[in-house]
């Protein structure tokens, strides 16, 4: 008999957030992305209400299911000097934003996971437009999975686990082997995909799967998926201009992210979570969903992930955007700035070892870049066989020590 222990995260950085904020605020993100989990953990006096698909409400405090009519009577009473939380609020009637609109409560939170619905009640017509504070909640943020993760594994292994396991349905199996886990997605990925696309009351039709397969299997400009859609006559004419208002529905939905690149007028797109991105580039490339892949094709994409991993991590550490650089005669991982001056560039090499001739090559590249700070990550630099002098070489350990610092000033 296997045991399993699950693993509990606390985010830090979001709890830090809130105690800066007070209700009424409205919770929103995609599905799975531990909203109710933050929520009900952060006020833990709270009343709290479900909103069943059947329009059905579960009172979890008092263990019973109400109608919308007893609901409204109900908080009526609650908003008085209780917290109210109400989860999936969207699946009510229509009114109800009308009745929040007359009630104005200063004691309540909603949550949703229906993005564009969000986007509505911020426009001029909506009954509650200013009545709330927004609070998005994406994945578990980098600094936070790696602060927790590292009282139970360390070196390649705590940053690889901590690449996935920023996905909340996964921490459940965390201590199992990632690979393991990963090969039994099959069903989970198109799942939670699909109830993504349930909640946000859109189909999801072969473009949009396309779209994901085409930035998975790295097509990752506008044009790029606009040749692969065509190719595959999921579009009947080269409009990037449609393809557009897809991209722009999954970025909405946050099944996508984007990055400019530096000093230029591109964005290159990504797919937000990285199982759901391996889940669509093994079955586009191996047929994954109707075979059994052996273990290799799972690592395939790892440093890809890791150097996503640490391009967010940066970022969120100095506080400053995330820039690209695709050019023939020059590519680099990361470049982080302000505006569009460069502050710091970044350098990813996840594997074991770095020759000297290699190093030169990075150091060659990066001094191109001038009054920048250059840093080289890698997993262990004891294993790099020369250290450049105006490139600085971190490890995990280094980066560890990082986070540590930051979280001691918060």
């Amino acid at each position: 008999m296997i045991t399993v222990t699950v693993v509990t995260v606390t985010r830090i950085i979001d709890i830090d957030n809130l105690r800066k904020i007070k209700p009424p605020i409205l919770f929103y993100g995609r599905r799975k992305t531990g909203k109710t989990f933050l929520v009900k953990n952060f006020y833990k006096n709270a009343e709290y209400f479900f909103v069943k698909r059947n329009r059905t409400i579960f009172w979890e405090n008092k263990k019973t299911t109400l109608n919308y009519e007893e609901l409204t009577k109900i908080i009526d009473i609650l908003l008085k000097d209780k917290l109210v939380i109400i989860d999936e609020f969207h699946r009510l009637p229509e009114d109800f934003l009308d009745y929040l609109h007359f009630k104005q409560p200063s004691n309540i939170i909603l949550i949703t996971s229906t993005l564009h619905l969000v986007k509505s009640l911020l426009t001029k017509k909506s009954p509650i437009l200013g009545l709330f504070l927004e609070y998005r909640v994406d994945l578990i943020d980098e600094r936070d999975i790696l602060a927790n993760l590292s009282k139970l594994f360390s070196g390649k292994e705590l940053i690889e686990k901590s690449v996935f396991l920023r996905e909340p349905i996964l921490l459940q199996w965390a201590e199992l082997d990632l690979v393991d886990v990963l090969e039994k997605l099959k069903l989970t990925v198109p799942a939670l995909v699909g109830e993504i696309f349930i909640e946000e009351e859109r189909e999801l039709s072969e473009r949009y799967e396309g779209i994901l397969r085409a930035v998975a299997s790295g097509k990752q400009t506008i044009s790029e998926i606009t040749n692969y859609l065509y190719a595959r006559k999921l579009i009947s004419r080269q409009s990037p201009s449609l393809v557009k208002s897809y991209v722009k529905n999954l970025l909405s939905i946050g099944l996508l992210k984007r990055y400019k690149e530096y000093k230029r007028e591109k964005y290159y797109y990504f797919v937000d979570s990285p199982i759901v991105d391996l889940y669509f580039y093994l079955d586009e490339k191996y047929n994954f969903s109707e075979t059994k892949l052996s273990r290799e094709y799972f690592l395939e994409k790892i440093p890809f992930y890791v150097e996503d991993f640490f391009r967010n991590l940066f970022a969120k550490l100095t506080e400053y955007r995330i820039f690209v650089m695709r050019k023939p005669e020059l590519e680099v991982d990361a470049i982080l700035g302000k505006f569009q001056q460069a502050k710091v560039v970044i350098e990813v090499k996840w594997r074991k070892g770095l020759s000297r001739s290699e190093v030169v090559k990075i150091e060659e590249k990066l001094s191109k870049f001038k009054g920048v700070k250059k840093v080289l990550i890698v997993p262990d630099k004891s294993e790099v066989e020369y250290t450049p002098a105006k490139i600085e070489v971190m490890d995990i350990n280094d980066i560890l020590e990082e986070i540590l610092k930051y979280y001691s000033g918060h």
